[in-house]
């Protein structure tokens, strides 16, 4: 009884040790498992970081680039305006001055028919523009053609008939009291109507 009991002893110790053989076995192909993944990933997590800044990197580049062409692109902008506005303008002077000439040329007009003998009114209708603005061309034509040395308020007097003729803005046209047109330069049998 004493060999079998001490024979299933051995059998039983024998057998842990292989178990525990195993074991380490299998912990020893572990650690080898781990430690050849753990040199990829460290070089996976260096590649990575490498990317992203050298990502980074071009990419601020690539903003400044962007921000220099913003720039460029905003002087250019600035110079085109400012090239537009001077344009512009001298298109504006070039045509106020031709439409003076034809606002003279109008004014001439109007002077020329109130000469003949048309009253006011009838000046007017002729023309199809207000009492008060063939009022204000007359006076234009008539400080333009005084050479007598009132320039500035010969200039001033002709720009508000003519604008007054051509936009048809009464209030523009309305004269001081001291240079209303006398009753005798009205028509006499025709009433200026209020437009």
């Amino acid at each position: 009884m004493r060999k079998r009991r001490s024979s299933a002893t051995l059998e039983r110790l024998e057998a842990a040790r292989r178990r525990r053989v195993d074991q380490l076995e299998r912990e020893r192909e572990n650690e080898q498992r781990v430690d050849a993944a753990l040199g990829p990933f460290a070089e996976a997590v260096t590649a990575i970081e490498t990317v992203e800044r050298r990502r980074d990197d071009r990419i601020g580049a690539l903003g400044a680039q962007l921000e220099r062409k913003l720039a460029e692109l905003d002087r250019q902008r600035a110079a085109k305006v400012a090239e537009f506005e001077r344009s512009a303008e001298q298109v504006r002077a070039d045509a106020e001055m031709e439409i003076g000439e034809w606002r003279a040329v109008m004014a001439t007009s109007v002077a020329e028919i109130r000469a003949a003998d048309v009253g006011v009114a009838e000046t007017a209708a002729l023309l199809g523009i207000s009492a008060k603005a063939v009022t204000a061309l007359s006076r234009s034509a008539a400080a333009v053609s005084d050479i007598g040395g009132r320039r500035s308020g010969a200039d001033s007097t002709y720009a508000e008939g003519a604008d007054a003729a051509t936009s048809g803005d009464e209030r523009a046209v309305e004269a001081p009291v001291d240079e209303q047109v006398e009753p005798s330069e009205r028509d006499s049998t025709v009433d200026v109507p209020a437009d």
